[in-house]
């Protein structure tokens, strides 16, 4: 995108009656009639009674429209008692989702095109276009909360002091494809897992979700020409691939119940830790295999085992133990239905 073609405007003073449908920083979820304060052309000033987090991502509906949108949470940019204003931008940046007539766009030296920020944690730096909201939390909060991708979770970002070197000495070296020679031995985590694997079900079964992951994985990423992987080195290269995936996807803290179904372990009720657009991570008891599809129903109420829910299908790319607990923090990553 060059500046040329950045779409700019100023912005409306307006209270529009909308719905939000999210979770709030305990992981509750709601639906909440609310109202805008300010519209912007990239998104809006909402006022919630909810306290939500930056990053996370929801659903606004126009009550006056009809119309819907995916929103992302810039930061908040007021509180007063219960009623809480956040910035919001449209996860869609070409819609023209309010129909209004914006006023001209304020001069570059009121509101510069470009925000200069730098990760406080590990000085990354990154710079928003046209950032309608960053602006002002970053005015009002001296910084604003976003996903560093160097760090792999949200952190606080903050302009970089006028003439201060950046903390970043050198580039950091782009992550190197996965090499996989032609009948190379499998990694012993990938030898590990398949054994595991086989311990659950049938080798049938193992080798029919390995070629589902494998003919995917081929589609993002082909293997050089001329080499075929083995069964074991293909799983391991699907997993990486999977994991690279799901590391690029903002994720929000959340804290509810899901219920996981799959032929190993029957209906698993987990306690959700994170979530994104594309996936979510969850605490269970259960050592899942990476690569096994589940069905997952979220949220979930354990007080309610009968009510009607909904699964969506997902597939196990992350498995961690954790001893302190005597659980097991796993990563799925959402599917969609065939």
């Amino acid at each position: 995108m060059t500046y040329n073609k950045v779409r700019r405007s100023g912005r409306l003073t307006k209270s529009v009656p909308i719905l939000l449908i999210g979770s709030d920083t305990e992981g509750r979820v709601f639906s909440e009639q609310a109202h805008t304060v300010v519209l912007s052309l990239h998104g809006a000033g909402i006022v919630s009674r909810h306290k939500l987090l930056a990053e996370q991502e929801m659903v606004l509906r126009s009550l006056a429209s009809n119309r819907e949108a995916e929103i992302r949470v810039v930061g908040e940019i007021a509180s007063t008692g219960d009623q809480h204003t956040y910035g919001v931008a449209f996860l869609d940046e070409s819609i023209d989702f309010w129909g209004e007539q914006f006023p001209p766009p304020p001069s570059l030296e009121e509101r510069p095109l470009e925000l200069l920020l730098e990760c406080s944690s590990c000085g990354e730096p990154a710079s928003v276009i046209n950032g309608d909201f960053e602006f002002d939390v970053c005015a009002i909060h001296g910084g604003l909360v976003r996903y560093c991708g160097a760090c792999g979770f949200a952190t606080v970002w903050k302009r970089p002091e006028p003439g201060a070197a950046s903390r970043v000495a050198t580039k950091k070296a782009a992550p190197k494809p996965l090499k996989m020679e032609k009948e190379e031995a499998p990694s012993a985590y990938a030898a590990e897992t398949l054994d595991f694997a086989h311990d659950w079900g049938s080798a049938a079964r193992v080798e029919s979700v390995a070629e589902t992951v494998v003919q995917r994985a081929e589609a993002i990423s082909p293997p050089a020409q001329g080499v075929e992987l083995s069964a074991p080195a293909r799983v391991a290269r699907s997993t990486a691939i999977a994991v690279e995936e799901r590391r690029n996807r903002v994720r929000a803290k959340v804290n509810y119940f899901a219920c996981v179904r799959s032929d190993a372990f029957g209906d698993d009720v987990v306690n959700c830790i994170d979530m994104s657009r594309g996936g979510l991570g969850f605490r269970t008891k259960n050592a899942y295999v990476i690569s096994t599809e589940v069905r997952i129903a979220v949220p979930f109420s354990p007080e309610s085992p009968n009510a009607p829910t909904i699964f969506v299908p997902a597939r196990v790319v992350n498995i961690m133990e954790l001893p302190e607990r005597k659980m097991f923090r796993c990563g799925v990553m959402f599917l969609p239905e065939r």
